[in-house]
């Protein structure tokens, strides 16, 4: 809702936050191959920071899981 506060198309709006929050790379329209986030407000390059921040975390609790000493019994 934040980033379609820009007035942009419903395309660029949708697809940058699928691009961002998903990192595939390009969106549509404006945000599209040839294209890049510079036209977006400060606003919207931030939510769309944290965006690429949320759909990145998803990787931690894998690596978590695969280390030795995260299963290890600590004995306080």
């Amino acid at each position: 809702l934040v980033v379609s506060l820009d007035n942009k198309d419903w395309a660029t709006t949708i697809s940058s936050v699928a691009a961002t929050l998903g990192n595939i790379g390009p969106g549509f329209g404006v945000v599209g191959a040839v294209g890049n986030f510079s036209t977006m407000s400060d606003l919207s390059k931030l939510v769309l920071s944290i965006c690429m921040i949320v759909g990145r975390l998803e990787i931690y609790p894998m690596l978590l899981l695969l280390m030795p000493t995260f299963w290890k019994r600590v004995n306080i």
